[in-house]
């Protein structure tokens, strides 16, 4: 069995979305005659913890965990726990001049991000753990970009092939606005960029746009590989509740919040008392506090909100399942056009009805688009259009099946080692 050096920052069992794309390649790559070495953070600075997700990791595969220093106790301290940055994007939540310092501080200071601290010594002790145990290809997986600085020191010292993953965009992530970088810290994040597009053997990353993109960029090779959804999540059958349910779970911030959405339905529930006394809305993850208290300045929507505290990923799915409308948010933008959530997929395999509000030409519009039809994307800020998009979806009833099984993790995992093969041959 061949081995393949999996460097990467979200690693079980830290949960959130981060975890999932590698957990499950590592899930299947043993089918396909490679062993995942897994090299991550032994104490990432991340809340959300999934237990569960320790079970998916096979037997075949070796995880190796270093400590990491990271600077977010410091920020902490500086700003207070009330200023508490958003775990998934490191951009502080709040607005005022305090948030500003801290955006600007980690969008000038901490090139390419606060995990470069972790290069140098991660460079120097798998230097010695590849002499006494060679692989025959390395993977970065970013974001954090800085794990693909990691892979690249080991190419260049090693001489060893490298796929660099990017599960987003790098110089050209909507987010990098709110850091406020300079243009002298912008021509370092773009110099990272080229360096490692310059460098890999092969990038892969998540969509087809992004893929052009990069290539755009400087990779001499990007190919697509998107996330997608485990069959065996969804091998037990769960029975649907009895009211009409819309669900997200996940991350839920000011660039993806659907303000006239929260409108339309509080007009709905007035309109209409029987959708009144069937209608509930649940979400969770990591959300904003400012859209909690949106939606509890409507006072009939507010009544019909459920907030989850995080649940298992097992929990998420069976929540999809049991949902009658599941919701899709995109960062309506030029990068939110390759942006294309892990929970599509897994929107699919529950045969859902999908609401998505985003950037109507992208690729998760193709993916809808695929699926017969039997699906909405909606990218309208209309109000009126939006409640004739909802009375639609709720007259449909239940999609019929999907044809999304090109989106197993285990066709993906093919597709993967396939590339394994060719640059290892």
């Amino acid at each position: 069995m061949k081995r393949v050096l999996i460097i990467v920052y979200y690693w079980p069992p830290s949960g959130g979305a981060g975890v999932q794309r590698w957990l499950k390649f590592a899930k299947y790559l043993p089918n396909y005659n490679w062993q995942p070495v897994i090299y991550t953070p032994e104490n990432p600075d991340f809340k959300l913890q999934d237990e569960n997700l320790l079970s998916e990791i096979p037997s075949e595969a070796e995880v190796i965990k270093r400590p990491i220093w990271e600077p977010y106790s410091t920020y902490r301290k500086l700003f207070g726990k009330s200023e508490e940055k958003d775990l998934s994007t490191g951009v502080m939540k709040k607005e005022g001049l305090k948030s500003k310092i801290a955006n600007w501080l980690r969008g000038n200071l901490f090139i390419p991000d606060p995990k470069v601290f972790w290069r140098k010594p991660s460079v120097k002790y798998l230097k010695e753990y590849l002499k006494e145990h060679p692989v025959d290809l390395i993977i970065s997986s970013g974001t954090p970009h800085s794990m693909h600085l990691i892979a690249m020191d080991l190419k260049r010292e090693l001489g060893l092939k490298w796929i660099a993953d990017f599960r987003d965009p790098w110089t050209e992530l909507d987010m990098l606005e709110e850091y406020h970088i300079s243009s002298s810290s912008f021509k370092k994040y773009r110099n990272y960029e080229k360096e490692v597009l310059d460098t890999a053997d092969l990038c892969i990353t998540t969509s087809k746009v992004w893929a052009k993109d990069f290539e755009r960029l400087g990779a001499a090779r990007c190919e697509c590989i998107t996330n997608g959804y485990d069959e065996s999540d969804f091998e037990n059958s769960v029975e649907p509740y009895k009211d009409f349910v819309i669900s997200h779970f996940g991350l839920l911030n000011h660039m993806r919040n659907p303000s006239t959405l929260w409108e339309a339905l509080e007009e709905m529930l007035n309109e209409d008392p029987d959708f009144k006394n069937s209608f509930k809305l649940h979400l969770g993850g990591t959300i904003d506090g400012e859209i909690i208290k949106e939606i509890e300045g409507y006072p009939n929507l507010s009544s019909s909100l459920k907030v989850f505290p995080y649940i298992s990923h097992e929990e998420v799915i069976t929540e999809y399942q049991r949902s009658s409308l599941l919701l899709l948010l995109l960062f309506n933008s030029k990068s939110g056009r390759g942006n294309i959530p892990g929970k599509l997929f897994e929107y699919l395999a529950s045969e859902k009805a999908i609401l998505a509000f985003g950037p109507d030409r992208g690729d998760s519009a193709e993916i809808v688009e695929e699926n017969g039809g039997k699906y909405f994307l909606y990218s309208s800020k209309d109000k009126e259009s939006i409640k004739a998009a909802l009375n639609s979806l709720i007259a449909q009833g239940h999609p019929s099946k999907s044809s999304s099984k090109q989106y197993s993790r285990e066709k993906l995992t093919a597709k993967l080692a396939a590339y394994l093969d060719q640059l290892s041959a």
